[in-house]
């Protein structure tokens, strides 16, 4: 076995000794009061991720004439990014649900999505009832949950149970659903099925950082969406692809635009001066994209 040397825990610092390591690497911090209460009210260890953009790697410093006050202004574009996005994802998900809960219900009945004759792969279908059924566990003082165990002895038709899955598991249930119907699924969504398994995993990857307050900004990508046919052929690897794949999931792309590229397009402005929009993958001309 080779010896492997582990470095020890670092202590904890202080707000005011966290201000002094920032100003040892070279940033410049115009006020010390406002950086101690930003450090105190978001953690130094996220902050210093928007940094990374910044520092040379090879002196751990950061590079010349870098304000923190540019940093701070990343961080509160990359939070406001964030929630904008979820919005986004919303209607997309409760448009998903309906969809693959209305389809499946009418072709295989209420609880045909217990049944594993009714999926490709069974031991996906093992897991995900598994899951299903901790799900219903940890949620059995929810009202409608509560109704369908005392009044339907704990049974769920599919567009009952399709509200509390998460949007892995429906991610995960489309992915194993027979591919007739995974086609018929995609067709009423005007797209394919094999572009269709790749959005929801990418959009559901993207969901969960948005949803746990993690960095989109010099975020690269685990895994990419496949992209459709059409002028954006070109994979940034980081946020916009999934953006991009987003507007082919709105049936309505008047409410695409208004509630989403216009205020993305606002935020943008009030914050370019910050903002270098490579780290977000957005091309030159993301607005006629998304438009």
């Amino acid at each position: 076995m080779p010896d492997i040397t582990k470095r020890p825990i670092k202590p904890p610092r202080t707000f005011a000794e966290q201000v002094q390591l920032l100003r040892q690497r070279g940033l410049i911090l115009d006020d010390q009061f406002f950086v101690e209460q930003i450090l105190s009210e978001a953690n130094y260890y996220r902050l210093s991720a928007y940094l990374l953009p910044f520092k040379d790697p090879i002196t751990d410093c950061y590079r010349p004439n870098i304000h923190f006050k540019t940093i701070y202004n990343i961080y509160e574009f990359d939070r406001k990014f964030r929630g904008l996005i979820l919005s986004a994802i919303e209607p997309i998900e409760i448009l998903l649900r309906t969809t693959i809960a209305y389809y499946h219900a009418h072709n295989y009945g209420p609880e045909g999505y217990m049944l594993a004759d009714n999926f490709e792969n069974r031991d996906y279908h093992t897991k995900f009832v598994v899951e299903f059924e901790q799900i219903i566990e940890k949620n059995q003082k929810n009202l409608f949950v509560k109704h369908h165990i005392e009044n339907y002895g704990g049974k769920f038709p599919l567009w009952v149970a399709v509200e509390i899955f998460s949007f892995g598991m429906l991610s995960k249930f489309y992915a194993n659903m027979k591919t007739e119907d995974r086609k018929s699924i995609a067709k009423e969504l005007n797209t394919g099925a094999e572009y269709l398994k790749s959005w929801l995993i990418s959009i559901t990857d993207l969901r969960n950082r948005c949803a746990h307050y993690m960095r989109l900004y010099f975020h690269k990508l685990v895994v990419s969406p496949k992209l459709p046919k059409g002028i954006y052929r070109e994979y940034s690897g980081r946020v916009f692809d999934i953006i991009y794949v987003m507007k082919y999931l709105y049936l309505s792309p008047e409410k695409w635009r208004n509630e989403f590229v216009r205020p993305l397009e606002a935020l943008l402005d009030s914050y370019q001066e910050h903002l270098q929009v490579k780290y977000i993958g957005f091309p030159d001309n993301w607005l006629k994209l998304l438009n």
